[in-house]
């Protein structure tokens, strides 16, 4: 008999132990996340590319987070309220670092008093422009002091506006309002968020590993957060394949999931991948006054869907206005140059009899961000320019976006053709990339003042793509910028 309870007590613990293991399997999965840039720095305060972003957003947690469906709930703050334009949070006192220290409102304090530093030049710090003073000292007319940020003790923070921002709560869930522990920041001596050592977290995941020479980055899930997003899974490792795209990586299935260009839709459709898309991105053509009036008008009207949208391939669409379509109503047709030839040749030919020498300069170069498809759109438009108007064009190829991206203000370059993406849901930090301050005007009107200058137009949107694998579920953007949010991953292996 004491054999056979014996059996049976075995049997019960086995059954019992397997139940464990069958309820937690996700949480022992790791992920596998195939990347095409490595981070600079992984400082909230200063991050600014889009791999830079999604692994702050992994990381840290601010004050308030974005829950699994995009709603905004309570990150670090316990709870909050808002009487008027001050808003007070109560924040967990279980809130931890990823060292064990406690997180107090004293953190955030340092954090948003930094972000607005002229001298810390963080990318985003004009997210912050609502508060209290923030204005001014980013204008460098006001000390820090002065900012209406306020520990009123260890787990109370006050925050006070100059005026409403109805984006304000989504702003707490950016980088850039994640917090910041003054005295590991000091130790730090200036290499702050630069390596595994000198960067303090209290997200989700703690980064366990950075490698530089031979890059890697390794995110466990965080032992010391006690917060309501808990990894379902046990870790996220990032890595680059310098002989492969992203998109081959998790082809080949050396990876779980990748953010992928459009050119790579029918390579992942031939493996059996999923996707995720999102359309927050738009394409430009700029024209610098460099060119009469004439000339730029005749050239944008020439630039035109009817001329390449034959060619376009999934993951592009003509653009129908200014705005990506990720702002939904903002979409409208006000100032977008209509397709005239005949027009547009006799404009060209009038403008071209006005210069000295009666032709088009034979050094012109159009310099295009190259994506690995935006050639085709760029030799379209070129193509068409040299048979209708006799205006030959050189091509150059720039490696990256943000080589030409400022060419929406500073027209260095005669002609250039780039992407230019929305990084958060606020319409007026959109604008502030074509150099207008926006306070509340009609969106129609805005386009058409910026069109109308014949400087810049709207040639495409694109689809910004993540694939993943059929073993990951719960794969979601977070509302704005198209990033990711690991913890919410399932992996069924």
């Amino acid at each position: 008999m004491k054999t056979i309870r014996q059996i049976i007590a075995i049997i019960v613990t086995l059954v019992f132990i397997f139940t464990l293991t069958a309820c937690d399997s996700t949480s022992k999965a790791y992920i596998y996340f195939s990347l095409d840039e490595p981070p600079q720095t992984l400082d909230p305060q200063i991050a600014s590319s889009d791999t830079e972003l999604m692994i702050v957003r992994n990381i840290f947690e601010g004050l308030l987070r974005e829950d699994e469906d995009g709603k905004i709930v309570c990150g670090v703050a316990e709870n909050y309220d808002k009487k008027g334009l001050t808003y007070t949070f109560k924040l967990r006192k279980d809130a931890k670092w990823s060292n064990e220290e406690p997180i107090t409102a004293y953190d955030f304090v340092f954090a948003f008093r930094r972000a607005v530093t002229p001298e810390t030049k963080a990318p985003f710090s004009k997210r912050l422009s609502y508060i209290k003073n923030a204005d001014n000292i980013l204008k460098g007319n006001s000390t820090v002091s002065s900012l209406g940020v306020t520990a009123i003790n260890a787990n109370t923070l006050k925050i006070e506006l100059e005026k409403e921002d109805k984006n304000f709560e989504h702003t707490l869930t950016t980088s850039i309002a994640m917090p910041c522990k003054e005295k590991f920041f000091n130790e730090s001596a200036g290499k702050y968020g630069l390596g595994s050592d000198t960067t303090l977290s209290n997200g989700s995941y703690r980064l366990t590993k950075w490698g530089k020479e031979v890059f890697g980055i390794r995110l466990y899930k965080n032992k010391f957060y006690n917060g309501n997003f808990e990894a379902k899974n046990a870790a996220v490792f990032l890595s680059i394949d310098k002989e492969r795209t992203p998109a081959q990586v998790v082809a080949d299935d050396e990876a779980d999931l990748a953010f992928i260009k459009p050119i790579d839709l029918e390579l992942v459709k031939q493996s059996n991948l999923k996707t995720l898309d999102y359309e927050n991105i738009c394409w430009f053509l700029t024209v610098s006054d460099g060119f009469s009036k004439g000339i730029r008008k005749s050239l944008i009207a020439l630039a035109n869907p009817q001329v390449f949208s034959k060619n376009l391939i999934p993951g592009y669409s003509s653009a129908q206005s200014i705005y990506p379509p990720m702002f939904n109503s903002t979409s409208s047709p006000t100032g977008m140059p209509i397709y005239d030839l005949e027009n547009a040749k006799e404009l060209f030919k009038n403008e071209i009899n006005n210069l000295v020498d009666k032709k088009f300069p034979t050094d012109v170069v159009l310099y295009y961000y190259d994506d690995g498809f935006s050639k085709t759109v760029v030799t379209d438009i070129v193509g068409h320019w040299q048979n209708q108007l006799g205006a030959f064009v050189n091509i150059e190829a720039v490696s990256t976006p943000s080589v030409l991206q400022s060419q929406l203000t500073d027209q260095t370059y005669a002609l250039s053709i780039f992407p230019i993406s929305a990084d958060s849901p606020d319409i007026a930090e959109y604008l502030e990339k074509f150099g207008i301050k926006y306070n509340g005007e009609n969106l129609s009107d805005l386009q058409n003042q910026l069109l109308t200058s014949n400087n810049i137009v709207p040639l495409t949107t694109q689809k910004t793509i993540i694939a993943y694998s059929e073993e990951l579920t719960n794969i979601k953007f977070t509302h704005g910028n198209g990033s990711i949010d690991f913890a919410y991953i399932i992996k069924d292996n």
